[in-house]
């Protein structure tokens, strides 16, 4: 009797190890968010391959959405309980997504698969950290280059920008290669103004800046920072710049700039590949003009790809993450292989397989470097950026437009900018 007792005990257990085997077999799907144009998309399809190679028992399910959208539809999702499992959240956004408390920190993660966050770029550490806490692993430490078209600045004769070169060298060299008229017209400069980032440059050049060092004043309407805009604002409407409202997106950018039609434009990671894409197209990259002793006015920037605080799958979705973004893995490498972004991590061989000889910006490596260590500057990232950013850009096409100075524009929504500001502290 005793004996069909262990009998049956041990066959329950044998069950039991069977069934925790075959559970722990069981496929398990997570989703991954992230913003780009096709080609972005395929170098992410590639990296998912290969991951679903090595995890089968994981299945990624992307979600794609193009980036002018990308943020408001996943605040959405998240607020709805519908949040991916994995996110990438550019870093203009990363304070609101913590104000959200839509990300789970990932430090107890790091240390126990001993992720060496000393091999990344050190700029690109703070957008994925709050209050002493990981949320998320770096992707994307880059600069926002200032690209400019070879072939224009020949065909005006006029010298192509060189390492220290300033707001008043950029005056005279975009007023040298406007000319023309109708679709005849040659642009100095063409961006779409959508967003602060492609302001903020020229207004450091002015000494400028959008917040005080603390971040708690709003300054757009101090006034060598109004002068600036209001010179950005007639630049426009003398067709010295391409007028923004017909630029809806970086694309329309490309397509001009590609048809020699603008001559300086900035570019992000993205835009250096589209480019590199078309033939015949000769272009090279350097800081943004600086400012007197201020040389700090090429935008550094980083964004993260974090976990879900609700995700029901956190050992996958960090399996996933850790592929993706772990200094020196596999994601590092593929994404430098596809020129996708340039090296986030600090390791010789990934700038090895980012650089292609063969095609231009030929000097994108060293230029990097160069804003890296002396003309880079990082944003002026807090809470309330897109409500902040909603209110100023609209204010700020009435004065591209010339429907009104920069002085009435700024002065119109600052109270309401500036109680944004108080109430998210």
């Amino acid at each position: 009797m005793r004996l069909s007792r262990y009998v049956f005990l041990l066959v329950g257990v044998l069950l039991l190890g069977a069934f925790a085997s075959t559970s722990a077999q069981e496929k398990v799907t997570i989703k991954y968010a992230f913003w780009g144009n096709p080609l972005a998309i395929g170098v992410e399809e590639d990296i998912l391959n290969e991951f679903h190679k090595e995890h089968p028992r994981i299945q990624v399910e992307p979600v794609a959405v193009a980036y002018a959208d990308y943020h408001t539809k996943l605040l959405t999702m998240i607020a709805g309980g519908l949040a991916p499992d994995v996110m990438r959240i550019d870093s203009y956004y990363f304070a609101d997504f913590m104000d959200a408390g839509a990300l789970m920190p990932i430090d107890e993660y790091i240390q126990r698969d001993g992720i060496d966050l000393g091999l990344y770029y050190e700029v690109g550490l703070p957008d994925s950290s709050h209050n002493g806490k990981m949320y998320g692993l770096p992707w994307g430490t880059a600069p926002l280059y200032f690209a400019y078209n070879i072939k224009m600045f020949e065909d005006a004769g006029v010298k192509p920008p060189e390492v220290g070169w300033t707001w008043e060298d950029f005056v005279e060299a975009a007023r040298s290669i406007a000319r023309g008229t109708g679709i005849e017209r040659r642009y100095a400069f063409g961006a779409p103004f959508t967003v602060i980032v492609y302001i903020l440059p020229f207004i450091w050049s002015a000494g400028g800046d959008l917040f005080d060092v603390t971040r708690t004043k709003f300054t757009l309407d101090e006034p060598q920072t109004l002068a600036r805009l209001n010179e950005l604002g007639k630049f426009m409407q003398e067709g010295v710049f391409a007028n923004p409202f017909e630029l809806p997106s970086e694309e329309a950018v490309t397509r001009l700039f590609s048809q020699n039609l603008i001559a300086m434009r900035q570019a992000a990671a993205i835009e250096v590949l589209s480019m590199q894409q078309i033939e015949g197209l000769n272009f090279d990259v350097i800081h943004w003009p600086t400012g007197k002793d201020v040389p700090q006015t090429t935008v550094v920037k980083s964004n993260t790809v974090g976990i879900s605080i609700s995700t029901k799958y956190p050992e996958e979705a960090w399996t996933f993450l850790k592929f993706l973004r772990a200094p020196g893995g596999p994601g590092d490498y593929l994404y430098a292989k596809a020129k996708r972004i340039p090296p986030t991590s600090k390791i010789p061989e990934l700038w090895d397989l980012y650089v292609d000889p063969t095609k231009p910006p030929k000097s994108i490596k060293e230029v990097t470097e160069l804003i890296s260590s002396k003309y880079g500057r990082t944003l002026p990232l807090r809470k309330g950026w897109l409500e902040i950013e909603g209110i100023l850009i609209p204010a700020l096409q009435k004065v591209w437009s010339g429907q009104a100075s920069a002085e009435e524009a700024i002065a119109t929504v600052k109270p309401e900018i500036e109680s944004i500001m108080k109430a998210k502290r």
